[in-house]
């Protein structure tokens, strides 16, 4: 069988795309594999966030408490002027 230069021309046209369209999909897929591997460390590290906040939300003050604290801060300085009301009274009474 004989084959004349358009068809051999034709035979390497189809191998050089050929080539290509392989190429441009290795590419593509090592492109991809990059991507995906960036994703998945970006995953972990988004767990070890999210654990991280799940710790600390256990840590947290609930929010009673903190009225608690808040209103008995607030009460020092009442609480240290009575004290030294008291001192004063003792001092003057000879206690």
């Amino acid at each position: 069988m004989k084959r004349t230069i358009s068809e051999i021309n034709l035979a390497i046209a189809l191998g050089v795309v050929g080539a290509v369209v392989l190429l441009s999909q290795w590419s593509g897929n090592r492109a991809l594999r990059f991507e995906a591997a960036a994703l998945r460390e970006e995953t972990r590290e988004l767990e070890k966030l999210r654990e991280e906040n799940r710790r600390l939300m256990a840590l947290q003050v609930s929010t009673p408490e903190l009225e608690r604290l808040r209103a008995d801060h607030a009460a020092l300085p009442r609480l240290r002027a009575e004290i030294e009301a008291v001192r004063r009274t003792a001092v003057t009474t000879g206690r």
